[in-house]
């Protein structure tokens, strides 16, 4: 324990330096190798569907966009045209209540799961918002405080971040844990705030492990495959990754929200180049969660109150 906790403050400490040095002296976009995106539709934003700290995004059935609008502790739903379909949710600690909400995702079957941070537990909806039942979930007897959720392919799983035991958790959908991997640290496997996730082609679970400024890649049992990233501003590292998505060729994408980008990666965890229009890079004020559906790529962001979306080529 002393030497993770030494370890954690030599890192604080490059995580300081580095930050001043990119305010001293901020990436321009002529130095960012571009993967170019053209814009879609954008959702909230406006006085009339407001969002307030957006923390994620999950597509449904029907094309339906759920929107994690955590300063509100509620679900904003779009259609796939964009057009506002509602809420769904509120403030508190009754059954389809919800205190500081973070994670989303979907199922196969429509189903809507939250993760409601502030009450440690996971919400679940159907597709229109109709709450239907509440997941408890427990290791060594104590309630987890889930984060990110990742819907398996096969719709039978749930892959689950704990940020107080810094750990994923394979689940079922009654909310029992199967079994589960990580621990505080710094070492393959170990994670320090692990979360948001998401599934590659292959099955393989793919994990935000944010203060190692990291992506780290499992197989569907947890054992460690690979790590994407390392501290630092330049391209194919990080300062704080949020949010991951893969899309149907296999590409990775990563969310930094202090550095404002959405870096891409191939399937090999090579850096492709920052997500940008017309040769320069987009500039998020703090992009959190990221979904992909259809060819097009969602992105959170949180401190402007929206999620903007773009259509990447050869994405699928």
């Amino acid at each position: 324990m002393r030497n993770n906790r030494a370890g954690f403050y030599q890192r604080s400490v490059q995580i300081f330096v580095l930050i001043f040095a990119i305010i001293t002296a901020p990436l321009s976009a002529q130095d960012l190798l571009i993967a170019e995106a053209r814009p879609g539709p954008e959702y909230g934003g406006q006085q009339n569907e407001y969002l307030s700290m957006p923390t994620d995004v999950a597509i449904g059935v029907e094309g339906r966009l759920y929107v994690v609008d955590s300063g509100h502790h509620r679900i904003a739903s779009y259609d796939a045209a964009g057009n506002p379909l509602g809420y769904f949710g509120s403030e508190g600690k009754e059954e389809g209540q919800l205190q500081g909400p973070v994670g989303i995702a979907t199922g196969p079957d429509g189903s809507v799961y939250v993760a409601d941070r502030g009450n440690q537990r996971l919400q679940v909806f159907a597709a229109d918002g109709k709450f239907l039942r509440t997941l408890v979930l427990l290791e060594e007897g104590q309630a987890v405080t889930p984060v990110g959720i990742l819907v398996a392919a096969d719709g039978k799983n749930l892959f689950v971040t704990a940020n107080n035991s810094h750990r994923v958790l394979s689940v079922d959908r009654k909310g029992k844990v199967r079994s589960g991997w990580g621990g505080e640290g710094e070492e393959p496997g170990q994670f320090r705030y692990p979360a948001t996730l998401a599934q590659d082609n292959s099955g393989n679970v793919l994990v935000v492990d944010v203060l190692n400024q990291r992506i780290q890649v499992f197989d569907a049992s947890g054992t460690a495959m690979a790590e994407i990233g390392t501290l630092g501003a330049k391209q194919g590292s990080f300062i704080r990754p949020k949010g991951v998505a893969v899309d149907g060729a296999g590409s990775i994408y990563v969310s930094d929200s202090y550095l404002g980008v959405v870096q891409v990666f191939t399937s090999d965890g090579t850096f492709a180049g920052v997500l940008g229009t017309n040769g320069q890079a987009v500039r998020f004020k703090a992009p959190t969660g990221l979904a992909f559906a259809a060819g097009r790529l969602y992105v959170t962001d949180m401190l402007a109150g929206k999620v903007l979306s773009y259509d990447v080529e050869g994405g699928r």
